[in-house]
Protein backbone atom coordinates (compact mmCIF):
# COMPACT_ATOMS: atom_id res chain seq x y z
CA UNK A 1 0.00 0.00 0.00
CA UNK A 2 1.33 3.58 -1.06
CA UNK A 3 0.80 5.81 1.70
CA UNK A 4 1.90 8.55 -0.32
CA UNK A 5 -0.60 11.66 -1.19
CA UNK A 6 -3.76 11.63 1.35
CA UNK A 7 -6.42 9.45 2.14
CA UNK A 8 -9.20 8.71 5.11
CA UNK A 9 -9.13 5.69 7.04
CA UNK A 10 -11.50 3.84 8.98
CA UNK A 11 -10.06 2.73 12.19
CA UNK A 12 -11.79 0.28 14.63
CA UNK A 13 -11.60 0.24 18.24
CA UNK A 14 -9.64 -1.62 20.30
CA UNK A 15 -13.05 -3.46 21.64
CA UNK A 16 -14.14 -3.70 17.54
CA UNK A 17 -11.27 -5.78 17.10
CA UNK A 18 -11.61 -7.43 20.42
CA UNK A 19 -16.08 -8.35 19.34
CA UNK A 20 -14.13 -10.53 16.66
CA UNK A 21 -14.49 -14.35 16.52
CA UNK A 22 -11.92 -16.02 18.17
CA UNK A 23 -11.91 -18.47 14.94
CA UNK A 24 -11.74 -14.92 12.48
CA UNK A 25 -8.54 -13.42 14.29
CA UNK A 26 -6.53 -16.85 14.34
CA UNK A 27 -7.04 -16.94 10.51
CA UNK A 28 -5.50 -13.11 10.31
CA UNK A 29 -3.22 -14.19 12.14
CA UNK A 30 -2.13 -16.92 10.29
CA UNK A 31 -2.41 -15.62 6.69
CA UNK A 32 -0.50 -12.06 5.78
CA UNK A 33 -2.58 -11.87 2.85
CA UNK A 34 -6.26 -11.66 4.06
CA UNK A 35 -5.06 -9.40 6.98
CA UNK A 36 -3.83 -7.25 4.38
CA UNK A 37 -7.11 -7.74 2.02
CA UNK A 38 -9.05 -6.41 5.35
CA UNK A 39 -6.97 -3.79 6.64
CA UNK A 40 -6.97 -2.19 3.14
CA UNK A 41 -10.88 -2.40 3.18
CA UNK A 42 -10.62 0.35 5.65
CA UNK A 43 -8.39 2.44 4.14
CA UNK A 44 -9.56 4.82 1.04
CA UNK A 45 -7.80 7.55 -1.25
CA UNK A 46 -8.11 11.20 -0.85
CA UNK A 47 -9.80 12.91 2.05
CA UNK A 48 -13.31 11.48 2.96
CA UNK A 49 -15.14 14.00 5.25
CA UNK A 50 -18.18 13.70 7.03
CA UNK A 51 -19.38 16.84 5.22
CA UNK A 52 -19.34 15.31 1.97
CA UNK A 53 -20.84 11.62 3.22
CA UNK A 54 -24.32 10.81 1.90
CA UNK A 55 -26.77 8.10 2.62
CA UNK A 56 -25.65 5.08 0.25
CA UNK A 57 -22.24 7.21 -0.90
CA UNK A 58 -20.25 4.31 -1.94
CA UNK A 59 -16.30 4.84 -2.00
CA UNK A 60 -13.81 2.25 -3.44
CA UNK A 61 -11.66 1.10 -1.21
CA UNK A 62 -7.11 0.12 -1.07
CA UNK A 63 -8.58 -3.19 -1.70
CA UNK A 64 -10.47 -2.91 -4.79
CA UNK A 65 -14.15 -3.40 -3.39
CA UNK A 66 -16.45 -0.44 -2.20
CA UNK A 67 -17.89 0.35 1.03
CA UNK A 68 -21.12 2.39 1.54
CA UNK A 69 -21.93 5.00 3.58
CA UNK A 70 -25.36 5.31 5.47
CA UNK A 71 -26.95 8.53 7.30
CA UNK A 72 -29.95 7.55 9.36
CA UNK A 73 -31.27 10.72 10.38
CA UNK A 74 -33.88 9.26 13.24
CA UNK A 75 -31.07 7.84 14.91
CA UNK A 76 -28.95 10.20 14.25
CA UNK A 77 -25.91 7.88 13.35
CA UNK A 78 -23.55 7.51 10.43
CA UNK A 79 -22.52 4.30 8.68
CA UNK A 80 -19.95 2.87 6.86
CA UNK A 81 -20.52 -0.45 5.79
CA UNK A 82 -22.77 -0.95 8.56
CA UNK A 83 -20.17 0.12 11.32
CA UNK A 84 -21.10 3.03 13.19
CA UNK A 85 -18.86 5.75 12.92
CA UNK A 86 -18.21 7.45 16.44
CA UNK A 87 -15.49 10.02 15.81
CA UNK A 88 -15.59 11.94 12.60
CA UNK A 89 -12.83 14.06 11.11
CA UNK A 90 -9.74 13.31 13.06
CA UNK A 91 -7.09 15.12 10.91
CA UNK A 92 -3.85 14.17 10.12
CA UNK A 93 -1.04 15.87 7.97
CA UNK A 94 -1.87 13.94 4.86
CA UNK A 95 -5.53 12.72 5.54
CA UNK A 96 -8.53 12.02 7.78
CA UNK A 97 -9.53 9.14 10.36
CA UNK A 98 -12.81 8.45 11.46
CA UNK A 99 -13.24 5.84 14.00
CA UNK A 100 -15.87 3.22 13.62
CA UNK A 101 -17.16 0.44 16.26
CA UNK A 102 -16.63 -2.57 14.21
CA UNK A 103 -14.42 -3.99 11.97
CA UNK A 104 -15.06 -4.37 8.45
CA UNK A 105 -15.10 -7.70 6.66
CA UNK A 106 -14.95 -7.56 2.98
CA UNK A 107 -18.02 -9.21 1.58
CA UNK A 108 -17.20 -12.06 -1.08
CA UNK A 109 -20.20 -11.74 -3.20
CA UNK A 110 -23.56 -10.03 -3.37
CA UNK A 111 -26.83 -11.01 -1.74
CA UNK A 112 -27.50 -14.10 -4.16
CA UNK A 113 -24.34 -15.17 -3.22
CA UNK A 114 -24.79 -14.79 0.22
CA UNK A 115 -27.92 -16.92 -0.07
CA UNK A 116 -26.25 -19.72 -2.11
CA UNK A 117 -23.84 -19.91 0.67
CA UNK A 118 -25.93 -19.66 3.48
CA UNK A 119 -27.54 -23.15 4.60
CA UNK A 120 -29.72 -22.01 7.03
CA UNK A 121 -31.33 -20.12 4.12
CA UNK A 122 -31.38 -23.51 1.33
CA UNK A 123 -35.24 -23.36 1.29
CA UNK A 124 -35.05 -19.46 0.61
CA UNK A 125 -33.11 -20.00 -2.23
CA UNK A 126 -35.31 -22.55 -3.62
CA UNK A 127 -38.24 -19.84 -3.56
CA UNK A 128 -36.28 -17.24 -5.14
CA UNK A 129 -34.85 -19.23 -7.99
CA UNK A 130 -38.59 -20.56 -8.31
CA UNK A 131 -40.30 -17.21 -8.59
CA UNK A 132 -37.41 -16.27 -10.90
CA UNK A 133 -36.63 -13.20 -9.10
CA UNK A 134 -32.82 -13.82 -8.36
CA UNK A 135 -32.28 -10.48 -10.42
CA UNK A 136 -34.01 -8.20 -7.81
CA UNK A 137 -31.47 -9.53 -5.20
CA UNK A 138 -28.79 -8.47 -7.20
CA UNK A 139 -29.41 -4.61 -7.60
CA UNK A 140 -27.76 -2.19 -5.55
CA UNK A 141 -28.82 -0.99 -2.52
CA UNK A 142 -31.09 -3.29 -1.05
CA UNK A 143 -32.14 -4.91 2.63
CA UNK A 144 -33.28 -8.50 2.88
CA UNK A 145 -35.21 -10.22 5.82
CA UNK A 146 -34.47 -13.37 4.74
CA UNK A 147 -36.91 -16.43 6.98
CA UNK A 148 -35.23 -19.10 7.68
CA UNK A 149 -35.49 -23.17 6.80
CA UNK A 150 -37.26 -22.76 10.47
CA UNK A 151 -38.91 -20.65 9.32
CA UNK A 152 -40.52 -21.83 6.61
CA UNK A 153 -41.01 -25.36 8.45
CA UNK A 154 -43.71 -23.46 10.37
CA UNK A 155 -45.72 -22.36 7.97
CA UNK A 156 -48.25 -24.95 7.67
CA UNK A 157 -47.98 -27.08 4.88
CA UNK A 158 -51.28 -25.98 3.10
CA UNK A 159 -49.99 -22.19 3.81
CA UNK A 160 -46.93 -23.45 1.71
CA UNK A 161 -49.09 -24.99 -1.20
CA UNK A 162 -50.97 -22.40 -1.61
CA UNK A 163 -48.21 -19.70 -1.81
CA UNK A 164 -46.05 -22.35 -4.28
CA UNK A 165 -49.02 -22.93 -6.36
CA UNK A 166 -49.46 -19.56 -7.24
CA UNK A 167 -46.53 -17.70 -9.16
CA UNK A 168 -47.37 -14.53 -8.43
CA UNK A 169 -48.64 -14.59 -4.67
CA UNK A 170 -45.10 -16.44 -4.35
CA UNK A 171 -43.07 -13.57 -6.10
CA UNK A 172 -45.58 -11.16 -4.07
CA UNK A 173 -44.57 -12.56 -0.67
CA UNK A 174 -40.94 -13.25 -1.57
CA UNK A 175 -40.29 -9.46 -2.74
CA UNK A 176 -42.41 -8.23 1.07
CA UNK A 177 -38.71 -9.48 2.54
CA UNK A 178 -37.05 -6.92 0.50
CA UNK A 179 -36.00 -3.16 1.15
CA UNK A 180 -35.18 -0.90 -2.17
CA UNK A 181 -32.32 0.71 0.38
CA UNK A 182 -30.02 -0.13 2.52
CA UNK A 183 -30.67 -0.61 6.30
CA UNK A 184 -28.06 -2.11 8.92
CA UNK A 185 -29.28 -2.51 12.83
CA UNK A 186 -27.51 0.75 14.02
CA UNK A 187 -30.20 2.70 11.36
CA UNK A 188 -33.00 0.96 12.81
CA UNK A 189 -35.37 2.07 15.20
CA UNK A 190 -39.37 1.14 17.29
CA UNK A 191 -41.83 1.87 14.72
CA UNK A 192 -39.91 2.65 11.77
CA UNK A 193 -41.93 1.81 8.37
CA UNK A 194 -40.36 0.27 5.78
CA UNK A 195 -41.60 -0.04 2.29
CA UNK A 196 -40.85 -3.31 0.12
CA UNK A 197 -40.43 -4.36 -3.05
CA UNK A 198 -43.98 -6.19 -3.67
CA UNK A 199 -46.19 -4.81 -6.86
CA UNK A 200 -47.85 -2.61 -3.86
CA UNK A 201 -45.04 -1.39 -2.29
CA UNK A 202 -46.70 -2.39 1.32
CA UNK A 203 -44.62 -1.72 4.52
CA UNK A 204 -43.05 -3.77 7.23
CA UNK A 205 -43.05 -2.39 10.70
CA UNK A 206 -40.05 -2.50 12.87
CA UNK A 207 -40.19 -3.10 16.77
CA UNK A 208 -37.01 -2.32 18.50
CA UNK A 209 -36.79 -2.90 22.32
CA UNK A 210 -33.88 -3.93 25.04
CA UNK A 211 -34.59 -7.70 23.69
CA UNK A 212 -33.75 -6.79 19.58
CA UNK A 213 -35.71 -5.85 16.21
CA UNK A 214 -38.66 -7.96 15.43
CA UNK A 215 -40.37 -7.35 11.91
CA UNK A 216 -44.16 -6.79 11.60
CA UNK A 217 -45.57 -9.10 14.72
CA UNK A 218 -43.41 -11.97 14.93
CA UNK A 219 -40.31 -11.70 12.80
CA UNK A 220 -37.67 -11.84 15.15
CA UNK A 221 -33.93 -10.96 13.42
CA UNK A 222 -32.12 -13.83 14.84
CA UNK A 223 -28.82 -12.59 13.19
CA UNK A 224 -27.93 -9.35 12.11
CA UNK A 225 -26.48 -7.13 9.31
CA UNK A 226 -24.92 -10.14 7.45
CA UNK A 227 -22.80 -8.22 4.42
CA UNK A 228 -22.85 -8.41 0.91
CA UNK A 229 -21.51 -6.21 -1.92
CA UNK A 230 -25.11 -4.60 -2.95
CA UNK A 231 -26.44 -4.46 0.35
CA UNK A 232 -27.11 -6.15 4.02
CA UNK A 233 -29.12 -9.07 5.19
CA UNK A 234 -30.88 -10.07 8.21
CA UNK A 235 -31.97 -13.84 9.13
CA UNK A 236 -35.45 -14.14 10.90
CA UNK A 237 -37.39 -16.66 12.15
CA UNK A 238 -41.06 -16.04 10.42
CA UNK A 239 -42.35 -15.40 7.15
CA UNK A 240 -43.51 -12.40 6.65
CA UNK A 241 -47.29 -12.23 4.63
CA UNK A 242 -48.33 -8.82 3.20
CA UNK A 243 -51.60 -8.19 5.45
CA UNK A 244 -53.81 -7.97 1.93
CA UNK A 245 -52.90 -11.09 1.55
CA UNK A 246 -52.87 -12.34 5.16
CA UNK A 247 -56.39 -13.54 5.91
CA UNK A 248 -56.97 -15.32 2.56
CA UNK A 249 -53.63 -17.33 3.11
CA UNK A 250 -53.75 -17.80 7.24
CA UNK A 251 -57.88 -18.42 7.42
CA UNK A 252 -57.10 -20.95 4.59
CA UNK A 253 -54.62 -23.34 7.19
Amino acid sequence: MDFLGRFTIFAPTNAAFSALPASTLTALGNDVTALQNVLKYHVVPGSVYKSVAFNELKVRTFNGQSIRFNVYQHVNKVTIEGSEIIQFDRKAINGVIHVINKVMVPPTGDIVDLVVKTPAVSTLLSLVQRAGIANALKTESITVFAPTNDAFARLPQAVVNQITSDPNLLREVLEYHVVPHTEYSAGLYDGELLPTLDSNHDTIQLHVDSTGVRVNQNGHVTTADVDATNGVVHLIDNVLIPARYYLSIIGRK
